[in-house]
């Protein structure tokens, strides 16, 4: 036990990338602190396998023990009442994982139970299982079968949380195989890496992303990010830009004048080297053309995106729940626009009282503006399937609708300082010089998580009332940058 152990997290950690695994064990110091949103999808983990676990009555939770050798030495104890085991731990040498569900079956023997957040298999669910049976079984525990609990994506609530209908288990056995045939291997270069004093020398790849995004990452690639045109902003580079890397090119401005470019990144390195803003006015301009006033300036916020549990009822896992609109109605070219704002208070469907409020509020004529639509369509949409009654409606607003990323896809407008991204949060800044700096609430992400945070646990009346503040002021912004975005492009028509 004097070694250090491999986990299953670590050896996910090796499978990725030789020199994460190594920093867990010898540079932990340079892991970044968990950030707001991997906390939240950490609480959601939690909770996710304690409703797993409800599925399996009768079973022994073992509480978390920083000493190992007491946790193996308790699971094997618990082993002989032949009830479920949650959060076991065993070891086969210097491997060891702790099981989500351990549940005793036939002659026997023991069926892993792996819960994911997930809504399928990934390879990387495969891996994290074989481990654990090579574990298992080489800490002498027969095993049955092998089983991936995942996430149901057409599960819709009604009431409490129905574990047997928002789980899909599926038998992950017979896809174990070949991962286990070279365990042994894997794992010895794995002890090799860690026990060497040495840093493996491993450069960036597309590994950094996969499967996840690595804590490394800001370290790992510091050398590209300290340059703002770095070749892995180039636009739609579908692997492109790795070939400049390796070949030396780390900024955009060192791209050999002779390789073939798209227009788009044709007009971005264009803007890069002259500085200056690009425009195809005649794209402009008839975009312009399109819009009819009053305009209507609309943009959304949602929650449920990320979350496995639907809060609510009559929502389904990992779909948009709409909490907020924000809308800047502009009567006539050049007028001051009025502001109007929408924030669920907890009460009711949501999605109704939007439905409702905006079909008083968007009128019978006049252009519907939002930065890439299809986003704020598809929540009404969805909604309307909900409420069906407003499904007509939806589909006069749908023609309406304007998207003002329009011209900002095929860079018909483009300034340098948006770094090959069109997104609104890119292009408010660089066309008007206006944007998030300085506010509480700076994306929508974390609008997300710090409405559900408020909204659905335990807060004051004042802690709501500065998040609804905060919200409004975030909101707001994307639509009145909408309305700046508009001005400036008529100004250059």
């Amino acid at each position: 036990m004097n070694s250090p152990l491999i986990s299953k997290s670590k050896f996910i950690a090796g499978f990725q990338c030789p020199k994460l695994l190594w920093c867990h064990y010898h540079a932990k110091d340079k892991f970044p602190a968990v950030d707001e949103q991997t906390e939240a999808k950490f609480n959601q983990g939690e909770q996710v396998g304690l409703l797993a676990q409800s599925l399996f009555p009768g079973g022994t939770t073992i509480d978390h023990n920083p000493d190992l050798q007491e946790l193996f030495n308790i699971s094997r104890n618990l082993l002989q009442q032949r009830k479920p085991l949650f959060e076991a731990g065993f070891n086969h040498g210097r491997a060891f994982a702790k099981v989500d569900i351990l549940n005793p079956v036939h002659s026997n023997k023991w069926d892993i139970v792996e819960v994911k957040m997930g809504t399928g298999i990934k390879p990387e669910n495969l891996q994290d299982i074989a481990f654990q049976r090579y574990c298992y079984e080489g800490a002498g525990i027969p095993i049955n079968r092998c089983y991936l609990m995942h996430i149901n994506p057409e599960y819709k609530r009604h009431g409490d949380i129905d574990p047997k209908h928002l789980f899909v288990s599926e038998d992950v056995t017979s896809s174990l195989k070949e991962l286990l045939k070279d365990m042994k291997i894997r794992l010895k270069k794995m002890f090799d890496i860690i026990d060497s004093k040495k840093c493996p020398e491993i450069d960036i790849g597309p590994h950094c992303d996969t499967p996840y995004e690595c804590i490394l990452k800001s370290i790992c690639w510091e050398k590209v990010f300290k340059y703002e045109n770095n070749v892995f902003t180039l636009r739609e580079a579908k692997g492109r830009d790795w070939k400049l890397y390796k070949t030396g090119i780390l900024t955009n401005d060192g791209i050999p004048a002779d390789l073939s470019l798209t227009t788009k990144q044709k007009i971005q390195l264009t803007a890069e080297k002259i500085g200056q803003l690009q425009v195809d006015k005649l794209v402009v301009k008839n975009f312009l053309k399109k819009l009819r006033y009053p305009l209507y300036y609309m943009d959304f916020e949602t929650f449920g995106l990320n979350m496995p549990i639907p809060l609510i009822d009559n929502t389904r896992p990992y779909r948009h729940v709409p909490f907020q609109y924000s809308v800047h109605y502009q009567r006539s070219a050049g007028r001051t626009p009025d502001h109007h704002s929408w924030i669920w208070d907890g009460n009711g469907d949501p999605r109704k009282e939007l439905l409702t409020r905006l079909q008083r509020l968007l009128g019978k004529r006049g252009s519907i503006v939002a930065y890439n639509a299809q986003y704020e369509l598809r929540i009404l949409k969805e909604s309307a399937v909900e409420y069906p009654e407003y499904a007509e409606w939806v589909k006069g607003i749908s023609a309406r609708t304007v998207d003002l990323l329009e011209p900002f896809r095929g860079f018909a407008v483009y300034h340098a300082d948006q770094h090959g991204s069109a997104s609104l949060k890119a292009v408010l800044p660089a066309l008007t010089g206006g944007g998030y700096k300085d506010m509480a609430i700076s994306d929508g992400g974390q609008a997300s998580i710090e409405f559900v945070n408020i909204m659905f646990g335990n807060s004051t009346a004042e802690q709501k009332q500065t998040l609804f503040k905060n919200l409004e002021q975030y909101c707001g912004q994307d639509t009145l940058g909408m309305v700046e975005i508009i001005s400036r492009l008529n100004g250059i028509e």
